[in-house]
């Protein structure tokens, strides 16, 4: 990023998805989080950058929650790809991070597929 570009606010770049949708499947992640043993923290908040398809640049403020689970803090957080959103677990041995991505995974798997995941992510066995 140059000193000539302009920051603008992200918008929600998915016309067929519905962003209310997307958020209640992050509150369903965190409630997985909670039934294998996480426990809630306090909040984190964060402005990230996003490089656009157009190769300008746009920020977005969001406030995510920290876990904790063991000796381990963890985050839920999202990535833009260019067909649909996807999720992320993110991991730290401090609560300040530096913290590291599990493998994404798609917003829209059914509850039972994105617990799957979770289980998969924590290293326990598949239902």
């Amino acid at each position: 990023m140059t000193g000539d570009d302009v920051l603008r606010e992200y918008k929600w770049p998915y016309p067929c998805i519905d962003k209310k949708e997307f958020l209640t499947q992050i509150v369903l992640v965190e409630s997985i989080l909670q039934k294998y043993g996480a426990e809630y923290i306090g909040n984190y908040c964060e402005e990230s950058t996003w490089l656009l398809n157009d190769g300008s640049h746009s920020y977005e403020k969001t406030q995510q929650h920290i876990w904790k689970k063991e000796n381990e803090y963890i985050r839920v957080d999202r990535v833009y790809f260019s067909d649909k959103p996807f999720l992320v677990l993110e991991f730290s041995e401090d609560r300040d991070g530096p913290y590291e991505d599990s493998d994404p995974f798609p917003y829209d798997l059914s509850d039972y597929e994105i617990e799957q995941e979770i289980r998969y992510i924590f290293g326990i066995e598949a239902l």
